[in-house]
Parts: C-alpha cells; structure tokens; sequence
C-alpha cells in the first residue's frame, strides 16, 4: 500500500485532509515536523502539508522544501480551521505560560497579545495538546476545536482566531514530473530564478504575464541560499479553460529562456 507522510501525531489538521484524500487507499504516517513529512517523499510515499493560512500567508518552510527537494505538486485542498484556547487552571491570569504551534501563532494573534502569557512554539496543534496534558498547572494551549472532543479542562475559550474566515490550504506533493491536463479551469506554479542580475528583473517577469493576459495569485521572493542577493520568485497564476490548450503548447519550451531559469513546480484543479 502506498503511503501519506503527514505532520502528526494524530489529530493534526493535516491528519484530517490526509485521511479524507486517501479514503483507505494509503497508510498514514506521521512525522514530528512539516519538514520531516515532505522529506519522506519517495515513489511510493506522497506527503501533504500546509502551504498557505488565510491569516497567517504562506508557510515558507513548505515552499522552501519543495524547491529544494524538486518536488511537484499534485493537488491543492482547503480546510477551515478554528481553535480554542484551553488551560489547567480556572483563571486566565492564573496562566503564566502556553503552547503554540508556530503557525497557529499567527493566526491567534490578537488573543496571544491581549494576555500576558509566556509563549513556547511547538511542531504541531496536537504536540501543544500533548505538552499541556504533561504540564503542572500553571499553563495553557491553544489547540484545534476538534481536540475539545476528547479532552476537558478546566478553562475554556472557543474561536480564538483572528477572524472567522480562517483557511488553511495544503498541497499534496510527489516525485512524478509529468504534468496533470485539465480541461477546465487550473492553477500553476513555478520558480523563476535570474541568470543575471540587473536592474528591471522584476518587471520583466510580470510583463510576461500581463502580454498573455495572466492572472497572478500570488508572487513571493525566496534567498536561493547559494549567496547574498540572490533569490528565487515563487509565483502561482490562473490558467482559465480558454487559454488551456495554449500553456500545455507552450510550457514544452517554459525553461528555454537565456534570461531566466524557471523550473515548474506544478499544475493542479483550482478551488471552487
């Protein structure tokens, strides 16, 4: 059987959109950090992480690891997340110290500063779970609404997050380089690097897009970490139905350019 790494343990938010895209079709194992997960990826292991949060932007670390490891990714879902905050003791003023995973962090924000409380960062929502239950009292957590179903405490507070509208997409990612085709509407991502550079680099990359009347969703410099000043551009664009059948044409030439090195990272179904 083939396998998802994900980050765990179980009960993770990426355990939840594992389990519903494997539907008993793969064995789920678990890894102690997103880093970890996307390192197993092998020809019989795919691994799904989160890639972007609605509050909190892209998680880097996934974005990092994908171009390192020359990955492709496969599919995107999306999954609304929402926590609590949950405590040993009665009183709130009583908490002196909590677990956060790091990208819950972000997107708690505003509870986290109205608090006086002591911040430890954790891999994952279910390790700040965990590390709260071996805790004296004295300390807190902010863990998923889920995790309340099989956990009582003492002190409660449900919907902490920055807003109501809180998303996290995940990415699954393999080691296959042929391309998805669809006949409706998709997304794209690619890495553009400079072989040169010099000044307007920037600007010639987005007139590319604009010329063929392409929608960028999203566009984000990353250090290459070969040297000071170079960086890598993530960018992820739209590709309506209409235009189709000219990118599957024209992406046979996309690294053919004596100005730029651009790998593709993936096509995938766009989110309804």
């Amino acid at each position: 059987m083939k396998k998802i790494a994900c980050l765990g343990p179980e009960g993770t938010y990426s355990d939840i959109v594992a389990k519903r895209y494997s539907n008993n079709q793969y064995e789920i194992e678990y890894y102690p950090s997103i880093i970890k997960a996307i390192d197993m990826v092998s020809d019989d292991t795919i691994a799904i992480v989160p890639f972007e949060n609605s509050l909190d932007g892209f998680v880097m670390e996934t974005m990092d690891k994908i171009i390192k490891n020359h990955l492709t990714i496969r599919e995107q879902m999306k999954l609304d997340i929402d926590f609590a905050f949950v405590a040993n003791t009665e009183k709130i003023e009583d908490v002196k110290e909590i677990y956060v995973q790091f990208k819950a962090y972000g997107q708690c924000l505003n509870f986290i500063e109205n608090n006086t409380f002591s911040v430890v960062k954790t891999e994952s929502n279910i390790e700040s779970l965990n590390r709260l239950l071996e805790s004296k009292p004295g300390f807190g957590a902010i863990i998923p609404m889920h995790a309340l179903e099989n956990n009582k405490f003492p002190l409660v507070k449900m919907h902490i997050a920055d807003s109501k509208n809180n998303e996290t997409r995940f990415f699954v990612l393999d080691n296959k380089k042929e391309l998805n085709k669809y006949d409706d509407d998709f997304d794209v991502s690619i890495v553009i690097t400079s072989i040169t550079d010099r000044p307007g680099i920037l600007f010639e990359i987005l007139k590319g897009f604009h010329d063929h009347n392409i929608n960028l969703k999203s566009i984000l410099s990353r250090p290459d970490k070969t040297g000071m000043g170079r960086y890598n551009f993530f960018i992820e664009f739209s590709i309506l139905k209409s235009q189709s059948e000219g990118f599957y044409n024209s992406i046979k030439n996309y690294s053919v350019d004596k100005n730029f090195k651009i790998i593709l990272l993936g096509v995938y179904k766009a989110l309804k």
